[in-house]
C-alpha cells in the first residue's frame, strides 16, 4: 500500500471541521427537550378528546388557552444541561440556552430574548442559543440576521428549531449560518429512524 495515499474515511473536510467547530449535531438533551414539548403538544391536542368535548367546543373553552406552565414543568429536569428561559429563576449561566417562545405573539420577543441573553446577559459563557418555536415569521426573523451573524463571529451559535406535534426542523436564521442539516426534518414518531 502506497503511504502517500489518503485513507478517505479518515480525511477531515473544511466542511467537518467547520460542522464540528459549531457543533450542527444536536445534543441528547436538546432531543431529548423537543420529544418533550412535542409530547406536551400532542397531549394539549388530545385533551379535548379525552375530556369528551370535540375540537371546535374546546377552542372556546378557556378562551383557547393552553396550559403553557405544564410543559415547562415537563422541561425543568432538563435544566441541570441548559438554561431554560423564561424562567422564574435567574440563568445559571451555562453554554448552552434553550429560549421556548410558542404563542404567535412571543415569536418576535423570543428571538429578541435569545439575541439580548447571548449578547448582554450572559455573553462570556454562551455558545449555543436554541430557540424553539411553533411559529416561523421571515419578516420578524429578517430583522434580526444581522444579529444573528454578529454572534457567530463572536463565537454564539443562534438555533431556531420549528417544533411541531409531528416532527420538527431547524431553520437557518440567516444565510451565513445555514447548513444543510438545518433542512431535514426530524419525526422522532415514524418508524425506522429520526429523520423522515
Amino acid at each position: 500500500m502506497n503511504p502517500e495515499k489518503k485513507d478517505p474515511k479518515k480525511e477531515l473536510t473544511v466542511k467537518d471541521l467547520l460542522s464540528a467547530i459549531s457543533e450542527t449535531e444536536y445534543p441528547q438533551y436538546i432531543l431529548e427537550a423537543l420529544s418533550r414539548i412535542q409530547r406536551w403538544m400532542q397531549d394539549t391536542l388530545n385533551a379535548p378528546a379525552d375530556q369528551g368535548m370535540d375540537p371546535v367546543t374546546a377552542m372556546f373553552e378557556d378562551n383557547g388557552e393552553v396550559d403553557i406552565e405544564r410543559l415547562f414543568e415537563r422541561l425543568e429536569s432538563l435544566e441541570q444541561y441548559f438554561d431554560l428561559i423564561p424562567n422564574t429563576r435567574r440563568p445559571e449561566g451555562r453554554p448552552d440556552v434553550v429560549v421556548v417562545s410558542m404563542n404567535p405573539p412571543d415569536y418576535e420577543s423570543g428571538v429578541r430574548t435569545a439575541i439580548d441573553y447571548a449578547a448582554l446577559f450572559n455573553r462570556s459563557n454562551c455558545k449555543r442559543v436554541w430557540v424553539i418555536s411553533d411559529t416561523f415569521i421571515f419578516e420578524d426573523t429578517m430583522r434580526y440576521a444581522a444579529h444573528v451573524d454578529a454572534l457567530a463571529s463572536q463565537g454564539i451559535v443562534l438555533r431556531f428549531v420549528l417544533v411541531t406535534p409531528w416532527g420538527w426542523v431547524e431553520i437557518p436564521l440567516s444565510g451565513a449560518t445555514a447548513s444543510s442539516q438545518q433542512f431535514l426534518w426530524h419525526n422522532p414518531f415514524r418508524s425506522g429512524g429520526t429523520n423522515g
